[in-house]
């Protein structure tokens, strides 16, 4: 039997936490979008060596491992079963 209340607070402290997370994201974004222009004025190479980077980070090992292991625990959870 599921505790209405307990499944509640966890949701709403979940909420939280994101909402955190994506204040943190957001703001880091900002900083790391200065950082680019800044470097793409100084050095013309800059975008190619970023769109190779970003190729290689989409690709990484760790990466897959982790959307993975996300994926499967969203399955289990939508199928009932116990993580």
């Amino acid at each position: 039997m599921i505790n209405e209340n307990a499944l509640r607070d966890a949701l709403i402290a979940f909420v939280e936490q994101q909402k955190g997370a994506y204040l943190m994201i957001y703001s880091i974004l900002g900083e790391v979008a200065a950082l680019r222009e800044t470097v793409r004025a100084l050095d013309p190479t800059f975008d190619d060596a970023l769109a190779e980077k970003r190729k290689e980070n989409s690709t990484s090992p760790k990466l897959l491992a982790v959307l993975q292991g996300c994926n499967e625990i969203i399955r289990r959870l939508k199928a009932g079963e116990v993580c």
